[in-house]
């Protein structure tokens, strides 16, 4: 039996199964530089794109950008100035962001369907015995109100991770009906857990 030949569409670094996987030739593409050729080829005048492909690109932008207005010869124009694409650092970020993300192989079907699958499983209370057992651990003691506290008080004794805390003098300051015992006990408590 002759080996089948695979339709040419389904083949190649620009495949629709391709293009989203973490080797995806959009990585290295220049997709801003697009964009910016995109709309400036649409303002050139010359007619690069048919009234069809207008409307598509024009239906893929927000809807705040959503305009279909139409020049003197009856043609769609551009709702997006040449400038604004080629200036704005929220495209410049989204794309970068976007390349990021495929490079991760966040857009692979496996890696979707395991998020799917996570979602649900958050959604269904898997984690939560997890979570309440290590709130203590990331978020401090449960147990403890901000209230407890003495406004203001700053531990000298705290290091900060670029060391700047440390050796400074520090403002104590009480708040009103405050008993300094309970305030030191409290604080002697968080140096106690600080250390463990």
């Amino acid at each position: 039996m002759p080996p089948t030949k695979r339709p040419k569409g389904k083949t190649g670094p620009w495949s629709s199964p391709r293009v989203f996987n973490s080797s995806s030739p959009i990585v290295k593409t220049d997709i801003h530089a697009f964009l910016v050729r995109t709309i400036s080829g649409w303002n050139s005048g010359t007619e690069t794109y048919t009234e069809a492909e207008k409307r598509s690109i024009i239906d893929s932008l927000p809807p705040a950008y959503q305009k279909y207005e139409v020049d003197g010869a009856g043609h769609l124009t551009c709702p997006l100035a040449t400038e604004f694409v080629l200036d704005d650092p929220y495209i410049k970020a989204a794309v970068q962001g976007f390349k990021t993300d495929i490079t991760e192989g966040y857009y692979e079907k496996t890696w979707q369907n395991q998020a799917r699958k996570a979602m649900q499983e958050r959604r269904d209370g898997k984690f939560d015995p997890y979570l309440h057992e290590h709130t203590e651990d990331t978020f401090g003691d449960p147990g403890l109100d901000c209230d407890d506290l003495d406004e203001g008080v700053v531990d000298a004794e705290m290091e900060s991770s670029d060391g700047e805390w440390m050796g400074k003098k520090t403002i104590k300051a009480k708040a009103p009906g405050h008993d300094k015992r309970a305030s030191q006990s409290q604080t002697q408590m968080l140096r106690q857990k600080r250390k463990v």
